[in-house]
């Protein structure tokens, strides 16, 4: 009777460290450009099979005969993001670092505006499954 009591308490214990049904995506794509060799990485978590929260990081390593253009680069990479705040959800960082530019995304689902939800591409509010699908279709390697 003690090892059932003992094994249950360290199933529920179990339980609360593993977070019941969460699950996190972490997808990647890297392409050569003219300027350099960009890349993207997107960290998606989910809860019961729905997002909780999103993260995407574009990165550019520029090529040195592209440095001079780094302020222009970062100001069209955070032109689609300017008009999007903390009120609506979602959060954006740039960072220049000699010739690495980053841009970063991030927000939790539900405090995202649904025109935030859209530009995403995450509006419904897809499973695990769907989301890691689309992403390979589109050329990211998911883990």
């Amino acid at each position: 009777m003690k090892k059932t009591k003992l094994l249950a308490i360290f199933f529920v214990f179990g339980l609360l460290l593993t977070g019941c049904d969460s699950k996190s995506l972490s997808c990647t794509k890297e392409e050569e450009i003219e300027a350099g060799k960009t890349k993207e990485v997107q960290l998606i978590t989910f809860n019961n099979n729905k997002i909780k929260s999103y993260e995407a990081t574009m990165s550019v390593t520029l090529k040195d005969e592209y440095k001079d253009y780094a302020d222009t680069l970062v100001k069209s990479l955070e032109k689609p993001f300017k008009d999007y705040t903390k009120k609506d959800g979602l959060e954006y960082k740039t960072k220049v670092d000699n010739n690495i530019i980053s841009v970063t995304l991030s927000g939790k689902y539900d405090k995202m505006s649904d025109d935030v939800k859209h530009s995403l591409g995450i509006y419904d509010n897809f499973s695990f499954d769907k989301v890691k699908s689309s992403l390979e279709d589109d050329g990211y390697n998911c883990k």
